[in-house]
């Protein structure tokens, strides 16, 4: 994906989950879930596209994009 708009997803996720922690605190004896769900799910879909706009990491040479040192017992 495109990084030219991942600022645009990331601050409109955090908006976004900053107004449910409002909407809950506001609520606080009686919680609506369904309320709730209807307000978080867009909120994480962009933050996942957030993520998806971050470039892959260094590949290594098994093809995944962390490693392990081997640690040897003296």
């Amino acid at each position: 994906m495109s990084p030219k708009y991942r600022y645009l997803y990331l601050s409109v996720g955090a908006i976004g989950l900053i107004l449910l922690g409002y909407q809950i605190i506001s609520n606080l004896p009686e919680i609506d879930p369904v309320r709730v769900l209807l307000i978080a799910v867009p909120d994480m879909l962009f933050v996942f596209l957030a993520y998806k706009t971050y470039p892959p990491g260094p590949e290594s040479k098994n093809g995944r994009s962390f490693s392990h040192r081997k640690v040897s017992n003296y």
